[in-house]
């Protein structure tokens, strides 16, 4: 059993999706890169530094009534195969002290791969924003093991 691990930033938008009542819709990109961390007596930062190499992120939501949500949906490593996902437990989203934007976290479980990913397993953790404009940034942390 091998381990795979990654962690990627990614960028796009969500709105709600065409002809699906109750369904959020996301589409997201993430480029490979480094990223590094500062820690000092006055800040704690991170900076991403782009790479070469792109993900692909599309997935759909469902908000349950409490407010919490369930999502699957699939990301695509350009050039090594895609994994689709489920949420493990429930995701929230909640309102941050940005008023323009909002602040969540979800964990996700791999369902199916293909390419490299055929036959993966394992978990993704996502700490995300989405704006009032629809913008989402998610930063993804994911473990997989590949057969």
């Amino acid at each position: 059993m091998r381990q795979v691990q990654y962690v990627l930033r990614f960028k796009g938008s969500g709105g709600p999706k065409r002809g699906a009542k109750g369904i959020l819709a996301t589409t997201s990109y993430a480029t490979a890169g480094t990223i590094k961390t500062t820690i000092g007596a006055k800040t704690v930062d991170a900076k991403f530094s782009a790479g070469r190499g792109k993900a692909t992120f599309t997935s759909e939501v469902r908000f349950n009534p409490d407010g919490t949500f369930i999502e699957d949906g699939t990301i695509r490593f350009a050039g090594a195969g895609s994994i689709s996902f489920s949420t493990r437990g429930a995701g929230f989203m909640e309102p941050s002290h940005d008023p323009e934007l909002k602040h969540g976290a979800i964990m996700w479980q791999i369902e199916r791969g293909t390419g490299l990913f055929k036959g993966a397993s394992g978990l993704i953790t996502s700490n995300f924003t989405f704006s009032k404009r629809g913008e989402v940034v998610d930063n993804q942390w994911g473990v997989i093991f590949l057969k």
